[in-house]
């Protein structure tokens, strides 16, 4: 993926990075796992956005689009990506990915950051040109044609008025149905 995947709108990326492989590079090991569930996420008017408070996590979400954003929750680490433009808070985060080439528990954000070994050491690196974790895109993609289905996002409290959570149906994967 480029930068201009990552220059837009976090839910239009949300959307598209359905299906892409996460891949995650270990040793001479790699990891590789579709992407099945994402959720984006705003600037300060947005209820559920790390931006509504000052501090690290809001300004990591308005640097280049491409870059890592790692923060943890309920003692798990959540692995997002910086989009839109420079200076403007937004971001997507991964929820939920299905393993190809590895057995392991990757239904729920923080689940997938254990199973991808993805900590705080790669919080503000870019995505971009990073030979651990990157992003390709899925031969299979262009084949099948995945129904994507929206929702409200998942353990939100105040959300915005429309979707913003969005999987691929039917995909046994998903961290919720």
């Amino acid at each position: 993926m480029d930068k201009e995947f990552f220059c837009r709108s976090a839910d239009i990326v949300a959307k598209e990075l359905l299906g892409k492989i996460l891949i995650r590079r270990i040793g001479n090991k790699e990891l590789n796992g579709r992407i099945v569930e994402t959720e984006a996420y705003f600037d300060e008017k947005d209820p559920a956005s790390r931006a509504c408070k000052n501090g690290d996590l809001k300004e990591t979400m308005k640097m280049k689009a491409g870059t890592i954003l790692v923060y943890g929750v309920h003692n798990n680490w959540l692995v997002n990506f910086v989009t839109g433009n420079y200076g403007e808070a937004s971001a997507v985060l991964i929820r939920a990915i299905e393993p190809l080439n590895f057995n392991g528990k990757t239904k729920g954000p923080g689940l997938l950051t254990k199973a991808f070994f993805i900590d705080k050491k790669f919080h503000r690196q870019s995505l971009l040109g990073n030979n651990e974790l990157w992003i390709e895109e899925n031969i299979e993609n262009k084949k099948n044609n995945l129904e994507i289905v929206e929702s409200f996002r998942i353990g939100v409290r105040k959300d915005l008025e429309n979707p913003l959570r969005f999987y691929i149906k039917d995909n046994k994967w998903i961290s919720r149905k």
